[in-house]
């Protein structure tokens, strides 16, 4: 995929189809956890019990396993980088002086209002003074 990148408006632009994106990868996989918990001994139930809830279980969690990427996919689409599916950790790609930078986005947050270096990771943010500079 080419490496797309953004300003600061452009990428605010994105975010409301990216925050309904994050959300709905946070609910998939937490039903997929869900699913991966359950523990089914084959002693305590009758064979062909075991075998239909088994089955069951397999195609949920293959189901809902297809829907994660897909929608992994779409989010990858729009240019962003995810960083942390937990924390609704987001990047985009920036031309700064020459360089590459991230404009950084975390879920909760009403704005792009971040920046680090390529290099750095989300402790190095920094808050975008001039909104300008980086258009």
């Amino acid at each position: 995929m080419v490496q797309k990148y953004f300003t600061v408006d452009s990428a605010q632009k994105q975010i409301p189809k990216i925050k309904k994106s994050l959300l709905k990868l946070q609910h998939l996989k937490k039903a997929i956890d869900a699913i991966l918990s359950i523990r089914i001994d084959p002693m305590e139930v009758e064979h062909d019990e075991f075998l239909e809830t088994n089955t069951k279980l397999n195609k949920e969690y293959h189901k809902l396993s297809y829907e994660f990427y897909k929608e992994l996919e779409n989010l990858e689409k729009t240019g962003c980088v995810l960083k942390d599916l937990e924390q609704g950790l987001v990047d985009f790609y920036c031309k700064f002086e020459g360089r590459d930078i991230f404009l950084c986005w975390k879920l909760g947050e009403e704005k792009v209002k971040a920046w680090h270096e390529a290099d750095d990771g989300f402790a190095g943010r920094k808050p975008i003074i001039d909104l300008k500079q980086l258009q």
